[in-house]
């Protein structure tokens, strides 16, 4: 039954939602036949709405991409994506735990793959346009990206705050149900990061500046809302 119920709901949400005049009709109209041969009442499809609802707002909680839990910058960027798209994080047993809805948490894995890439392709072009690949050490080189990293995420937020201070998308990105989630958890053994110090300012700035000047992020974060 519960696949029926599917249906006819998807129905009407297409029949709602479809600017296509005679596109919403057909919908609608499919859904009524739906109902009339299985004999569902209009609050039985109603019911199965509200719960449909109730299941993807509520606060889950699901661990990070693992590689988020090798490097600390990728670590750092989950945070600040996470706490910027309706979730929050905690770290525990060297694990990365989002918080959030379903969906929320969904929004936030997605962006985080494609600020990360993004940081990853930014700092490659930068390196070969201020180093010389074959007289820099590896290890000289990930201290570099390191820090670049953390330079490029730290615009990043700040681009989100200008953009919170600009709109009214600072209502709508914190899910006070997180919040009371949170504070219902038992923190014994958790573990905070120590924090992270940085050397190389040049690799910070040049990466917080092109962080700042990151695309796309603008029109994911509307995506949420």
């Amino acid at each position: 039954m519960n696949q029926i119920l599917e249906k006819i709901s998807k129905a009407l949400r297409l029949g709602k939602d479809n600017n296509n005049e005679n596109e919403a009709q057909a919908a609608i109209l499919a859904a009524q036949r739906l109902m009339a041969k299985y004999k569902i009442s209009e609050e039985e499809i109603n019911d199965f709405l509200d719960e449909n609802e109730k299941q993807e707002n509520e606060v889950v909680e699901e661990k990070a991409e693992n590689e988020t839990n090798n490097d600390k910058w990728k670590r750092n960027l989950m945070i600040t994506i996470a706490k910027n798209f309706r979730c929050d994080v905690y770290y525990h047993s060297g694990k990365l735990v989002i918080v959030g809805a379903k969906e929320d948490i969904l929004i936030s894995k997605r962006v985080y793959l494609y600020a990360k890439q993004a940081i990853l392709n930014s700092f490659k072009e930068f390196f070969r346009e201020n180093y010389n690949i074959y007289m820099i050490s590896n290890t000289i080189r990930n201290k570099c990206k390191r820090e670049y990293a953390f330079g490029f995420t730290k615009g990043l937020n700040e681009k989100f705050e200008e953009q919170k201070a600009n709109s009214e998308l600072a209502l709508v990105i914190v899910n006070p149900d997180v919040k009371e989630y949170l504070s219902n958890i038992h923190f014994s053994g958790v573990h905070r990061s120590r924090a992270s110090y940085i050397t190389d300012n040049y690799c910070y700035e040049e990466g917080k500046r092109n962080g700042k000047k990151l695309v796309d992020i603008d029109t994911r974060m509307e995506r949420t809302v």
